[in-house]
């Protein structure tokens, strides 16, 4: 069909497309049918087919070829929806074109990249059969048919094509778009406030768990009078894995309970003496009532004023030190370190006891009640509270 293209039809402009469909018709019976109806499309629209009998025999033989073709190809969508023809179309137009523009971006341009431009721009020039193309697919086409014309005159001129080859654009430097601090993704992001608590987060052992009301202290108690405080038995090696580090640093029991004193048969009753008189307390005004319900157990140890002593002249004689432990009242024996009951009031028993009650401690901290019950069973056992 291309070599017998009548003269009346050549202001069509139809002998590029009858070319390239005569060279797809087997490899590419898409492109070829879509080419060749390219051409029907020119011819009629320009009114080309009624210039003589030429003219009407090349367009109806045309025509036929083509209702033959969709015969052919009846399951083709790419020959039957016009969506399904566009994609496929453009999709070979452009690989065309980029195997011509490799070539140029290769310095390896010879009469065959020429070729292949203008193949390139035939197949985009398709696009207008659907309508008017996209810029980009318009862009590419002038492209093409600018280095094609460019390319051949160097060759017919003996000139390298490859020395007017356009010099390759440097490739811009893609920067990250600006973050908006106002979206709310970036402030829960940069917001250090919305972060879940982690155990790093905790506060330190040694100051009041948050979930217990401190109590003001009486009004009538200055710290000059209140009574010395023990020191603190010093800090073993042993270390709660759910204390954050060295958050309980020189703490017995947490913060929560003072020291436990070691009973042993050398612990003599104190005695009270002229020059070593008990000190005399007064007494809570009638306007500051005293703390009677502690809300928790470090309030009940640190805060709780004690009661009134006597004068030291009515004191009555002392009687055997005695400690209650699970409601049961034993009495120290005069020899070895264990009461009636069975209890055991060793250095090691007492260390032990004293290192799983922390631990249950800081399981309270952070609410976990199972994990506290079992460290107090496990203090309670140490001390022979089976």
């Amino acid at each position: 069909m291309a070599s017998k293209i009548p003269p009346g039809l050549r202001p069509a402009d139809i002998s590029r497309f009858a070319v390239r469909a005569a060279q797809l018709e087997k490899v590419k019976p898409v492109i070829s049918y879509w080419c060749e109806y390219y051409m029907v499309n020119q011819i009629i629209a320009k009114g080309l087919h009624t210039t003589d009998e030429d003219c009407m025999g090349y367009t109806t033989t045309l025509m036929d070829k083509l209702e033959q073709t969709k015969t052919q190809h009846s399951d083709n969508d790419a020959i039957l929806d016009d969506v399904a023809a566009r994609a496929y179309v453009e999709q070979f137009a452009l690989e065309t074109f980029q195997r011509a523009d490799n070539a140029v971006r290769a310095n390896k341009v010879s009469a065959q990249t020429a070729d292949t431009f203008r193949a390139a721009a035939t197949f985009l020039d398709l696009s207008n059969v659907w309508g008017k193309p996209e810029p980009e697919i318009a862009a590419k086409s002038k492209y093409a048919k600018y280095h094609a014309l460019r390319i051949a005159k160097a060759l017919k001129a003996g000139e390298d094509p490859n020395a007017s080859n356009p010099a390759p654009e440097p490739e811009p430097e893609e920067s990250a778009p600006a973050l908006d601090p106002t979206d709310p993704e970036v402030q829960r992001i940069n917001g250090a406030a919305s972060m879940q608590p982690t155990v790093e987060d905790a506060p330190p052992s040694f100051l009041p768990s948050p979930t217990f009301d401190q109590p003001s202290v009486p009004a009538a108690i200055s710290p000059a009078d209140a009574p010395p405080i023990a020191p603190p038995r010093p800090d073993h090696s042993d270390v709660s894995p759910l204390d954050a580090p060295g958050s309980r640093t020189n703490s017995v029991g947490g913060g929560y309970f003072p020291s436990v004193p070691t009973f042993t048969a050398e612990n003599s009753v104190p005695t009270f003496t002229s020059e070593n008189p008990i000190p005399s307390l007064p007494t809570a005004a009638p306007d500051a009532p005293m703390a009677d319900s502690p809300s928790g157990p470090e309030d009940y140890y640190q805060t709780r004023a004690p009661p009134s002593v006597p004068p030291v002249n009515n004191i009555p004689a002392p009687s055997p030190p005695t400690n209650t432990y699970a409601g049961v009242d034993t009495t120290m024996s005069g020899t070895g370190g264990g009461g009636s009951t069975g209890y055991r009031y060793d250095d090691d028993a007492i260390m032990n006891a004293q290192k799983h009650a922390k631990w249950a401690i800081s399981a309270l901290n952070f609410e976990d009640v199972p994990t506290a019950v079992k460290e107090l069973r496990v203090a309670l056992q140490a001390l022979g509270a089976n």
